[in-house]
Formats: C-alpha cells, structure tokens, sequence
C-alpha cells in the first residue's frame, strides 16, 4: 500500500510538471514596459532657519515586445525589440532644467532556460546580446541643442529571474539585475568618434513583462 501512494504521487508530480512544461515548439510573445522617474529635495537647516530646493531626478522609460520558439523542451530562443529612452538633467538655467536626451533602437536576440521549481513557478536564467541605435541630445539652452548618433553593443546574462503561470497560456514574470560587457561607439562629426566600453552588474535594473504562449 506505501508503495502505490508513492507510485500515485510520483504519477500526481509528473502530471503537474507536464502541464505547466514548455515543449519544443511552443510559442510565446510578450510585452515589456519598465518606468523610473522622481525628483529629490535637499534641505540645509541653520538653527532655526531652513533652505530647501528641489531637483529632478534621471527618467527612464522603456518599451520592449519579444518573440520566443522553443527548439527543445523548456530552451528558448527569442527576438525582441526594445525602444529605450532616457532623459538626464544637467543644470538649471532662468528658472528651467536642461536635460541630456537620448532615444535608441534595440534589437536583441536571446536565449532562455526554464526550470520548474515549484508549482507554476519558474526560474527563467537568460543571456543575449544587444544591438542599440540612436541618438542623444544635449540642451545648451532652451533653443539650443547638440545631437549625436551613436550605436552600441553588449553581452548580457540575467540570473535574477521568475515567472509564474497563471493558466496554461498566460504568465507574468520579472527580472532583477544583469551583468554586461559592452561598447557605445558617438561620432561628434565624421571625424571625430568616442567608444566607451564597460562592465558592470547592475542590481538596480529591473523589469516586469507579460507573456503569452501557444
């Protein structure tokens, strides 16, 4: 009698594992949107007297849509395309902020790993890599700007990653956290260029996406 209790819970774990399990050439496509803004206010007190002033903090917006085929049980492989902006204030000038505006292009080919640890949770591990295009914009004053085109690269890995499947079809996941090499490559005029390259573990990077699969 133990052993069919234990035969029927070894038959129950499998069966729950298989339905929530993602077989080769299943599909999925998902929505990524991630948003950070705010201001800070510093405050000096001397006795009794205070001075308080306020600035405006970087804001972050990102938008990002993926494709994903599964080529073997629980592998993923994905195609997603992100649109990225960022706005980071420099100096205050007649009562105004001016900010240094960027906007870019992302293609980003990817691979994901599923693996089922508990019931309809999932550790999601990915790495990929990144090809971004854009343009950044400098504010020298409220009429005057400086554009420079730029385009980058970059190898990443994301450990700190879980999904949870709402039904058989839907699921919501999110991530935390990445490290990353890579390079950003500006030109000034035709014949100046700048790279930056550089390698980093960002906690502070995180984001919230929506899947849907069939």
């Amino acid at each position: 009698m133990h052993m069919k209790k234990l035969f029927l819970f070894a038959v129950a774990m499998f069966v729950a594992t298989a339905s929530f399990a993602q077989e080769k050439g299943d599909m999925c496509i998902s929505g990524t949107i991630s948003l950070e803004l705010g201001s800070q206010t510093t405050t000096v007190s001397s006795g009794s007297h205070s001075i308080s002033a306020s600035e405006p903090l970087n804001t972050e917006f990102n938008f990002a849509a993926e494709y994903g085929y599964f080529v073997a049980d629980n592998v993923k492989v994905a195609m997603a395309l992100a649109v990225p902006f960022t706005s980071s204030p420099t100096h205050q000038l007649e009562g105004s902020w001016l900010a240094d505006n960027t906007a870019a292009f992302t293609i980003n080919p990817n691979v994901a790993y599923y693996l089922r640890f508990a019931d309809r949770f999932y550790y999601t591990p990915e790495v990929g890599v990144a090809f971004s295009f854009g343009s950044g914009k400098s504010q020298l004053t409220k009429t005057e700007t400086v554009t420079t085109p730029f385009w980058g690269w970059n190898i990443y890995t994301t450990l700190l990653a879980l999904e949870y499947k709402v039904t058989d079809n839907m699921a919501i996941g999110a991530s935390v956290g990445s490290l990353v090499y890579g390079s950003i490559i500006s030109t000034s005029d035709p014949q100046v260029s700048t790279a930056v390259s550089q390698f980093k573990f960002d906690l502070n990077n995180s984001s919230l996406h929506f899947r849907f699969y069939f």
